[in-house]
């Protein structure tokens, strides 16, 4: 806060003062002044309005708050034709944006590679909060947060409440461990360990799907995977474990009571999937999920 200055006994209030929080009064522009404390008093009593939010500014006419100050007799106060009064915030600066998504994208890559350097691209400047405001939650805008231009949401909260929230755009530079296909794949075909090769690529390169530890080794192929594609997630899908007409075993469950009939299996299915089934004992069909080799379960 700017401090009145003094000479002998008139207060002289200065054209821009920083305010706290809440409603603000005429004793809040004095300061720590040499107003008698029933001067104080007396000004404690003239309401201004609440003051402005952090960083903005609220403009109070002078001739209007030297009536205000007249009427309760306080006199020793010389007051400018006009003031501004300010209110009091902090600064999330640049740099603490960037810190706090290059701390982001260092937990979501994890010992999966490295994060060289995140730069400022648009509206990465710095702004004004409320004191006690701080950066809480970070996430990507799109799927893929690594790409070499990617936007973020930075969530600003003060005491759980949401303050604001901006959208900065960084340039990052890393590199990830990733599978790379040795040799062609064909859709449908089992991978085996040999198919694949373990390499160390510029993020920019690297789907956000192929990061991370996934089981790979013994699931399929969805496509024909060609030499040099980098492996994702989406590559995959998981072996059958039930086979157009194998028997099977199915579960009927309700609540806490559990039936087990045969069954006939209708397609192919992994585990967690749905199937078809036919119950055995009365021919009809019925639709159940996968729940390990064999074996069915159907729910009401």
């Amino acid at each position: 806060m700017i401090t009145a200055f003094t000479f002998t006994a008139l207060v002289i209030l200065p054209t821009q003062i920083v305010v706290g929080e809440g409603k603000v009064t005429a004793a809040d522009l004095v300061g720590e002044s040499a107003v008698t404390l029933g001067d104080v008093r007396r000004m404690q009593e003239i309401g201004l309005g609440a003051a402005p939010a952090a960083g903005q500014i609220r403009r109070i006419n002078g001739a209007y708050l030297r009536r205000l100050l007249r009427a309760a007799k306080v006199t020793d106060v010389r007051v400018p034709a006009q003031l501004e009064l300010i209110g009091k915030s902090e600064v999330i600066s640049a740099s603490d944006q960037l810190q706090a998504i290059t701390a982001y994208l260092k937990k979501r890559l994890g010992k999966d590679g490295q994060i060289k350097s995140v730069r400022a691209f648009q509206n990465v400047t710095d702004f004004k909060v409320p004191p006690g405001a701080r950066i809480a939650l970070v996430t990507p805008v799109g799927q893929n947060p690594f790409r070499a231009r990617s936007s973020f949401k930075l969530e600003v909260r003060r005491r759980g409440q949401l303050v604001l929230r901006r959208y900065p755009q960084v340039l990052i530079e890393g590199q990830a461990n990733v599978h790379v296909v040795r040799q062609s794949i064909s859709a449908r075909q089992e991978i085996g360990a040999d198919d694949l090769g373990s390499e160390t690529v510029p993020l920019s390169r690297v789907p956000a799907q192929a990061l991370g530890r996934f089981r790979w080794v013994g699931m399929l192929a969805k496509q024909r995977l060609s030499v040099g594609r980098i492996l994702s997630r989406n590559d995959l899908k998981s072996p059958p474990v039930v086979h157009r007409g194998q028997r099977v075993r199915i579960e009927l469950r309700q609540d806490s009571v559990s039936v087990t009939t045969a069954g006939e299996a209708l397609a192919d299915a992994a585990v967690g999937q749905q199937v078809t089934v036919r119950n055995l004992a009365s021919g009809r069909r019925l639709q159940a999920w996968v729940r390990g080799p064999g074996l069915v379960e159907v729910t009401p």
